[in-house]
């Protein structure tokens, strides 16, 4: 009966072979929602494991001259459709559908993959922001694009900026890169999403839950990677925007880019300003300090035959005043705090060219805050200097990773190395200098055995100069699309070791008195995630619903806790526990609708080694809903995004072990904006407003004793208030000669 069986398979694939071998044609480009040909797309096409390409431009049939008789990585690009990427194998059906712009069901992404891929076929759960998402809500920092993003909570802090938390885990436990590379500087836990502009981006890529094997520590909540744009296929190229708002804000940014054989130069700066806001306009201390903002980025890109290098200078300057109150007798005097922080970085990325390819980046990147203390005298106008301190982060990063793909598609792996050196001086860590190093080997199998089902182990090895590390392991799966319909569910464990400064750190000022700690241990963590997901994708109209569940348990979890002095310093918590669900609807009419609806559901829980008790799960609800209506024929679009943000419930527990609870009030958002496009996207123009139901603060209401939090109970800031705002866009550009 085996026999039989194994006969029956044989002659089946070889029935399969020949009849794919017959259907070798001429390769076709149409339009997705309309089936019409589309004409003169350009077409890159390079043979797996080879490093030369050639190109192709569709005729007025779609016919594109390209016959697929071996496998080929394609990628296809016209203006008002959606970039394919993608690896054609002989036999396949000769024809590519794109979809339009307006749409973004399969978003390319890079961010922890072996290769490009759509992220319908990605393993991970990946949220795409593409550059006409980021046009149309006229973003210009991290903050302002991920305030209506569902199962992500934003923080406030005047002094220390704009915090992220998704999926109840937040500060050390979320990772910003830019392209690849870890954005340092972090205060209070936070990388101020303020300071992280968009200037020139391509994508926000996101992916929710843990990804310690593959980028470390900082990883347990999620990922976010910001993917600058390449200019890649452009002569030469150049923009400029301004942008302002109501509130008093001031930003501009420009840069060009040249493309010569086998050299391309890029250079992109801007200046962003902030006046400052308080709702009560009393006194000389606003609740968001003034500040002034200056970034460059200079980028030289070597394309050579067998592989590229590709190499970046960052730069970001910014100068943030904290004003204090006039002192009595005469109210004419004051002491005034300026705060100056630089970024640096620069990286070196290599890879080379194929289908089994190796990529390596290499970045150092340095941080300094500096805080000056002023006696300003306003009769005279005069400052006289007080006292200064400044606080200096630093650190060197090589990560390289060797990539296999056979041929059929059945079976990749990747290996790779993590080097992280990080140091930090200043009187904020007592004047001496301070630093770890983190050295990790990692190694992932990808294994597809039928096109409906594909599974990833992934094994992280680390030496941490400061803490024993253990075996760090994940598993990830994803069955479909079948029928429309695909599933993933992963299962990982976590790890993070006290950074330098929970570690030595002081943090001190008129709003903070935060102080390190060495006896500190490393967190250890454990992730459950699933994903449910239904496409359906028709020639008029596409929707989709999808369908999430994470359970995270983190042991040894750092926070704050205050002290009987009314400081507050890092402690390790026993256990602290996250699970939650969220559902999201969308649904497109082409080309003139689309609208999303998600609701998620958080809940918290901690247990601390003094508590008599347990906390219970305390849950906090969330709705987002996005709506576009596109006028194709005029380029212009009208876009609505709300988000509510239910009530958060605070816990306190005494030395006695008592259990209290407060709250943080629940808020609204409602932002509205008008997208227009002339001269074939050369000139944009976005007009709208922000924060409709003028929300300024809400109550937070914390339980008496220790709370566990910097900030007491009272008025929390959300946002600056009721806004108007405009940007304006001029691009021109001429394509490289083929």
């Amino acid at each position: 009966m085996i026999n039989y069986l194994k006969f029956a398979i044989a002659t089946g694939l070889l029935f399969l072979m020949l009849s794919v071998s017959g259907q070798n044609a001429e390769l076709k480009i149409l339009d997705y929602t309309s089936g019409e040909p589309v004409a003169f797309a350009h077409l890159k096409v390079t043979p797996l494991g080879s490093s030369q390409s050639k190109y192709f431009v569709s005729d007025v049939n779609g016919l594109t001259g390209l016959t697929v008789t071996a496998p080929v990585e394609v990628k296809i690009t016209f203006v008002g459709y959606q970039s394919f990427n993608d690896t054609l194998l002989p036999g396949c059906e000769p024809v590519i559908k794109l979809m339009p712009s307006v749409t973004t069901f399969d978003e390319m992404v890079v961010t922890a993959q072996y290769s490009p891929v759509s992220a319908d076929r990605s393993l991970y759960k990946i949220n795409v922001i593409n550059s006409m998402q980021i046009k149309k809500k006229a973003a210009y920092n991290l903050a302002g694009l991920m305030r209506n993003q569902l199962n992500v909570r934003l923080s406030q802090d005047g002094a220390v900026g704009t915090g992220i938390s998704i999926q109840g885990l937040s500060g050390e436990n979320v990772k910003i890169l830019v392209d690849g590379v870890p954005v340092i500087g972090r205060l209070n836990g936070v990388i101020d999403l303020s300071q992280v502009n968009l200037q020139n981006v391509q994508q926000v890529e996101m992916i929710e839950g843990p990804m310690s094997v593959i980028y470390g520590s900082n990883a347990l909540a999620g990922v976010i990677n910001i993917i600058p744009k390449e200019n890649d296929t452009k002569r030469i190229s150049a923009n400029a925007s301004a942008y302002t708002e109501s509130v008093g804000v001031y930003n501009f940014d420009g840069g060009f880019g040249l493309k010569k054989g086998i050299h391309g130069f890029s250079f992109q700066a801007g200046r962003n300003f902030f006046d400052g806001f308080d709702g009560n306009n009393t006194g000389r201390q606003p609740e968001w300090k003034p500040r002034r903002q200056v970034n460059l980025d200079a980028d030289y890109n070597l394309y050579l035959k067998k592989f590229n290098i590709k190499t970046r200078l960052s730069l970001f300057d910014e100068l943030l005043k904290s004003n204090g109150d006039l002192l009595p007798l005469y109210f004419e005097k004051a002491f005034d705090n300026d705060f100056n922080t630089d970024r640096y970085t620069a990286t070196v990325n290599f890879a080379t060219k194929g289908c089994n390819h190796f990529t390596a980046s290499n970045s150092y990147s340095y941080y300094s805050r500096i805080r000056t203390l002023y006696y300003n005298d306003l009769t005279v106008l005069e400052k006289t200097k007080v006292s200064s301190d400044t606080t200096r982060f630093g650190s060197w990063m090589s990560r390289g990773m060797y990539t296999y793909r056979g041929a059929t598609g059945i079976l990749g792996f990747q290996a790779g190395y993590d080097l992280n050196a990080e140091w930090a001086d200043g009187d904020r860590v007592g004047g001496k200098t301070q630093s770890i190093t983190d050295l990790a080997g990692f190694f992932s199998l990808q294994y597809h055995p039928i096109d409906y089902l594909s599974f990833q182990p992934g094994l992280r090895l680390a030496y941490n100069s400061r803490f024993d590390s253990p075996l760090i392991y994940a598993l990830h799966v994803k069955t479909g699309p079948f029928h429309g319909s695909s599933f993933r569910t992963s299962y990982s464990s976590g790890f993070r070791a006290p950074s330098i400064k929970e570690l030595y750190m002081s943090f001190v000022d008129v709003n903070h008195k935060i102080y390190g700690n060495t006896e500190l241990t490393p967190e250890k963590s454990q992730h459950l995630q699933f994903q449910y997901l239904h496409k359906i994708e028709k020639t008029k109209y596409a929707a989709e619903a999808e369908v999430n569940l994470f359970l995270n348990n983190v042991s040894n979890i750092i926070t704050l806790a205050s002290m009987q002095d009314g400081s507050y310093t890092y402690v390790n918590v026993d256990h602290y526990r996250t699970r939650g669900y969220s559902a999201q609807i969308r649904a497109t009419l082409f080309p003139a609708f689309d609208a999303r609806l998600g609701y998620g559901h958080t809940g918290t829980q901690s247990t601390f080694s003094d508590a008599e008790t347990r906390l219970k799960f305390s849950w906090s609800p969330e709705i987002t809903t996005e709506v576009t209506y596109m006028l194709d024929k005029k380029n212009m679009s009208f876009s609505a995004y709300y988000k509510y943000t239910g009530k958060v419930p605070r816990f306190n527990v005494s030395d006695a072990g008592e259990v209290t609870e407060g709250k943080v009030d629940a808020y609204n958002n409602l932002d509205i904006s008008v997208y227009k496009s002339f001269m074939d996207d050369r000139i944009t123009l976005t007009i709208g407003a922000k924060n409709l139901f003028d929300v300024t603060s809400i109550n937070s209401s914390t339980p008496s004793g220790n709370s566990g939090s910097v900030h007491s109970g009272g008025d929390f800031p959300i946002a600056w208030g009721r806004t108007f705002f405009a940007k304006i866009n001029f691009s021109i550009w001429r394509d490289e000669k083929k």
